[in-house]
């Protein structure tokens, strides 16, 4: 029988993944977009200081198309790891606590390089974003590693 816990964090881990893979994926495209979107802007008067900014900055450009990619990879890879761990095979464990480590590791990684590349936290938002994008991946580090559910996926090798 599967552990509740098990359950709870495959599930969330199928939404998170699926919003995940899908948000970054737009990122992606639009990041893509952006001076397409600057020369409109331009041409029609309007230009926000944010986006005269990032077309002034190409490393900001590329960190935010990175960023998707490595996102929507991320999003990829909880969906896997989610559906496998529901299925409650022991490489869904494994894939899941990987998860977890590189994430916690992304999430620290990408907010260093935002701060060097925009020079400065953009907002108090983004620090809001970083903490609440770590509260998964530790509550899965939490979970998976009760005594009770590392016994249930030992028991399935």
């Amino acid at each position: 029988m599967r552990p509740t816990g098990v359950t709870v964090i495959g599930i969330l881990g199928i939404i998170l993944g699926l919003f995940g893979l899908c948000g970054s994926l737009c990122g992606a495209a639009v990041a893509g977009m952006l001076p397409q979107i600057a020369e409109m802007a331009q041409q029609s008067g309007e230009q926000s200081p944010e986006l005269k900014a990032m077309m002034e900055n190409p490393a900001a450009m590329r960190f935010v198309l990175v960023g998707s990619i490595v996102g929507a990879l991320l999003g990829l890879w909880l969906l896997i790891a989610s559906v496998m761990l529901l299925g409650m095979k022991p490489v869904g464990y494994t894939l899941m606590m990987a998860y977890a480590v590189v994430s916690i590791l992304w999430s620290i990684v990408s907010t260093g390089i935002s701060v060097a590349v925009m020079g400065a936290p953009s907002s108090p938002i983004s620090l809001i974003g970083t903490i609440a994008g770590l509260i998964y991946p530790v509550a899965v580090l939490i979970v998976l590693t009760r005594p009770n559910i590392k016994e249930a996926f030992q028991s399935s090798f």
